[in-house]
C-alpha cells in the first residue's frame, strides 16, 4: 500500500469572494503542529497487510502578514505483510500557498526502508484572466488545470465556510502536490457535536490556544476521485472531526482495501503571525 496521499488537513485562504464567511473563519484559524499516532483499522484479504504502525506530523505556519502559508507534513509507517515481511515508508511534503491563492509551491520526497526512491518539486501559478492554472515541474511539460482548482489551505477554508453555513455537501477540485494533477473532491459534513471525551483528552497540548473540549466539531467524510470520475468509487477517503479553529482529530484514512486510524496525541499552538 503506497502512502502517496499525504492528507492535506490544512486550512485557510483563497475564496473570500466566493465564500462571504471566509474572512471571519480565517480570523479564527489557529496555526499549529499536530501529531497523530497511526495504526491499522481494517484490512481486506486482498491487501495482504497484517499490521501498520506509524506517525503523521502536520505543521502550519504563516498568515496574510507573512504573504502566505507554509505546511510541512511527514508520514512514517511500518507495514507488516501476511508473510511477516515488513517495509518502512517515509513520505515528506512541504508546501507554500500564497495568501491570495495565486501561487503554490510543493516538494515531496519518499523513502522506502531508508532509501530515497522519489523526489519531486513544482510550482503552480493561477491565471485568473485566462481562467486556468498551470503546474510546472522540472524536466516535464507544463500541465494545465481548471481555473477554479483550490490549493489545500483554500480548500479547507472553503469547506469550513460551507460547514458554518450549515451545508451538508461541499465539492471542489483540489491540488495538493501529491498527485500529477487535480482531484475532484466531495465532502459530507455532519452537524457540529461535542467531540468524544477520549478524543479531546488524548493529546498533550502546549502553547496558547483554544481548548478542544470547549468546542464542538463537525464530522467530515472527504472523498478524493481520480480525474473527472465522480460516478465510481473514490480513490481515497478520509473521515475526521474538524474543530472551528482548524484542528482535526479522530482520523480515519481509507485506502479502500486498507484503513488506517490516526489518533491525535500532541498539539502545539503557534503564536498568530508566526512565519
Amino acid at each position: 500500500m503506497p502512502i502517496t496521499r499525504m492528507i492535506s488537513i490544512a486550512t485557510f485562504l483563497f475564496a473570500i469572494a466566493l465564500h462571504p464567511t471566509a474572512a471571519a473563519i480565517g480570523a479564527d484559524m489557529q496555526m499549529h503542529r499536530a501529531v497523530y499516532e497511526l495504526s491499522l483499522g481494517r484490512s481486506q484479504p486482498v491487501s495482504d497487510i497484517a499490521g501498520i504502525e506509524g506517525r503523521m506530523v502536520v505543521e502550519w505556519r504563516g498568515g496574510a502578514e507573512c504573504g502566505g502559508y507554509t505546511s510541512m507534513q511527514r508520514v512514517v509507517t511500518h507495514v507488516t505483510g501476511g508473510d511477516e515481511a515488513s517495509v518502512s515508508n517515509d513520505v515528506r511534503l512541504s508546501t507554500w500557498e500564497a495568501a491570495d491563492g495565486g501561487d503554490f509551491r510543493f516538494t515531496r520526497t519518499e523513502y522506502v526502508n531508508g532509501q530515497l526512491i522519489e523526489t519531486e518539486s513544482g510550482f503552480v501559478r493561477r491565471d485568473a484572466a485566462k481562467e486556468k492554472t498551470t503546474i510546472e515541474r522540472e524536466g516535464e511539460a507544463p500541465i494545465e488545470m481548471s481555473g477554479d482548482v483550490l490549493f489545500p489551505i483554500a480548500h479547507s477554508l472553503a469547506l469550513m465556510a460551507a460547514a458554518r453555513a450549515g451545508k451538508q455537501i461541499f465539492s471542489a477540485p483540489l491540488f495538493d502536490g501529491t498527485e500529477k494533477t487535480e482531484n475532484p473532491t466531495n465532502a459530507f459534513i455532519g452537524k457540529a457535536l461535542a467531540a468524544p471525551r477520549e478524543t479531546v483528552e488524548a493529546a498533550v497540548v502546549s502553547g496558547e490556544g483554544a481548548r478542544l473540549g470547549d468546542m464542538k466539531a463537525w464530522p467530515v467524510r472527504l472523498s478524493y476521485f481520480d480525474g473527472d470520475n465522480l460516478e465510481g468509487l473514490p480513490d481515497f477517503e478520509m473521515g475526521y472531526l474538524l474543530f472551528p479553529n482548524g484542528v482535526s482529530a479522530a482520523l480515519v484514512l481509507d485506502y479502500l482495501d486498507v484503513e488506517m486510524i490516526g489518533r491525535l496525541t500532541e498539539l502545539h499552538y503557534f503564536k498568530p503571525g508566526s512565519c
